[in-house]
């Protein structure tokens, strides 16, 4: 079972500045959403300044962006001895679906990072690393302080890709949030 850094914290700009966490869809704010699509028992780290009613932790200093929220995530699961660690953000609330098909890719090629990918573009924020590469990668990134989380990417020496799904496609604007809920009524 892996260690889950889940990034939870950022300034919303796209959104008008909200907490995208507690942004609801379908009666369910996206943290929990999210969280309840990971395996049971996970180590989970919740990277987020804001209060969400659950443990977790923060970047320091604040909205470092999102090499330094994985840095911190990384750093609070040090000591669950898990060999994997995954990565998922927020609003893209079901990427946590990828999870089986990024631990097969992971453990068939031997890579140090299974990444998803989305029109071709791989997409960091659904990952699954080995943990002991991805303590190297954030060593050799340096301060990740408003470091670029691609950077983070091409520090390990091996990454596959996987195609993603629909699971791993994001919110990002109010536009995106309406049509995401409009889809939803549709489908009912």
């Amino acid at each position: 079972m892996p260690g889950v850094i889940v990034l939870a914290g950022g300034r919303g700009t796209r959104m008008g500045g909200v907490d995208k966490a507690s942004i609801t869809l379908a009666g369910e704010r996206l943290i929990d959403r999210l969280l309840r699509q990971l395996p049971y028992d996970a180590p989970v780290a919740v990277v987020s300044p804001y209060h969400l009613g659950m443990p977790q932790v923060c970047e320091k200093p604040l909205f470092g962006g999102p090499a330094a929220g994985i840095a911190a995530g990384h750093a609070a699961l040090v000591g669950a001895a898990e060999s994997t660690t995954a990565i998922f953000a927020v609003d893209a609330p079901d990427s946590p679906q990828m999870l089986p098909a990024l631990e097969v890719a992971l453990a068939s090629s031997g890579a140090d990072v299974a990444v998803a990918t989305l029109d071709g573009l791989p997409q960091p924020l659904c990952a699954l690393w080995r943990t002991e590469s991805l303590a190297r990668a954030l060593h050799e990134l340096g301060n990740p302080r408003n470091r670029s989380v691609m950077r983070l990417l091409g520090l390990a020496k091996n990454i596959t890709e996987i195609e993603g799904t629909a699971a791993v496609h994001d919110i990002d604007t109010l536009d995106e949030l309406r049509e995401r809920r409009e889809r939803r009524t549709t489908q009912r």
